[in-house]
């Protein structure tokens, strides 16, 4: 038995050494000897691989999906759980089949695999091939999250800041939103700043907060970039820093946070670390109020009233300019141009 188990692992191994050098022909044909025979992870590595086209070119999506079938019926985790995502996602043209989806995450789910298990989650969730059941899916989240799933993490962190189905227990989300956000999952790291920065489930800790708040921004995250702002803008935890301010506004305010965008206006009106400028003050106030701020219209108006009509007319321009060039980052804004307020 030994000597058998020993001779096919080789096998095994020449075809993943094979399909690593790019030869798939004999990874396939190792693989498919193997896979006949009853070996799981033959079946497994030989379905994803003649799903993936690598193999002449082109995708075998017939003999991929037997495969995966196979290795799935054998309880193999990660068979089951592609197979899962195939039909929850509707892959390659193949038909989405939600039910079909749940029964291989299920198995996968099972046999220990977290992203089955929270995917599981996600459905009970949104009700997708399954009813509707949100004590159901933190269950599964839950075991996914003491797996060391990031998403499933966030989501635990979440419901025990809601208190939906689990009670509000901020600390409790804190825990969460720390193991997530430590493997890098901005969401986590947003929420996971703000708790520090608003003492929920735990003491006050400006340094902490702004730690979290920049490793959010640094993903691209736009509520921690305006709150990286605010927060030089306020001096909160620090001493007063505008130009500092100004730097993290400027970055929100490209990805069309409102809020940034209206500060912006009133540094450049008020000279805060800059020179008054009162065409980039307009500017901003207008991009503000295109962008839904109710007190960006009055503060427009009031910059209005220094301005001459050429000036205001040049800023609106500018402004039109700004809002054209950066039209196509993801944005909510009230109206196709900023000055027809």
């Amino acid at each position: 038995m030994l000597l058998f188990s020993s001779v096919v692992f080789a096998d095994l191994k020449t075809g993943i050494e094979a399909a690593s050098n790019g030869d798939y022909k004999t990874a396939v044909d190792e693989w498919t000897k193997l896979a006949t025979s009853g070996d799981k992870e033959a079946q497994y590595n030989l379905g994803a691989l003649l799903f993936s086209g690598k193999v002449g070119g082109k995708q075998d999506i017939k003999n991929g999906l037997k495969w995966l079938e196979k290795a799935t019926e054998a309880n193999h985790p990660e068979a089951a759980y592609s197979l899962g995502l195939i039909y929850y996602t509707g892959a390659q043209g193949i038909p989405k089949d939600y039910k079909r989806a749940y029964q291989a995450f299920l198995k996968s789910a099972n046999n220990g695999n977290p992203n089955a298990q929270f995917t599981i989650g996600t459905m009970y969730t949104n009700g997708n091939g399954v009813e509707k059941n949100i004590a159901s899916a933190v269950d599964w989240y839950r075991k996914a999250a003491v797996q060391g799933n990031a998403l499933a993490q966030y989501n635990l962190g979440i419901f025990y800041s809601t208190g939906e189905v689990v009670g509000k227990d901020a600390s409790i989300a804190l825990q969460w939103f720390s193991k997530s956000a430590d493997q890098g999952y901005v969401g986590a790291q947003y929420n996971l700043a703000r708790m520090y920065r608003d003492g929920q489930g735990v003491s006050v800790d400006l340094a902490l907060s702004k730690m979290w708040f920049i490793k959010a921004a640094a993903q691209g995250n736009l509520e921690a970039q305006y709150a990286l702002g605010f927060m030089a803008y306020t001096g909160m935890g620090d001493e007063q820093n505008y130009q500092e301010a100004n730097e993290w506004f400027q970055r929100a305010a490209k990805g069309w946070d409102k809020n940034a965008q209206f500060h912006l206006s009133e540094i450049y009106k008020d000279g805060k670390g800059v020179s008054v400028d009162l065409i980039e003050a307009y500017k901003w106030s207008d991009l503000a109020a295109s962008s839904g701020h109710e007190d960006a219209h009055f503060l427009r108006s009031a910059i209005a009233a220094k301005l001459s009509i050429a000036d205001i007319e040049r800023a609106h321009n500018i402004a039109q300019d700004w809002f054209d060039t950066n039209h196509k980052i993801p944005h909510k804004h009230l109206e196709m141009k900023p000055h027809s307020h």
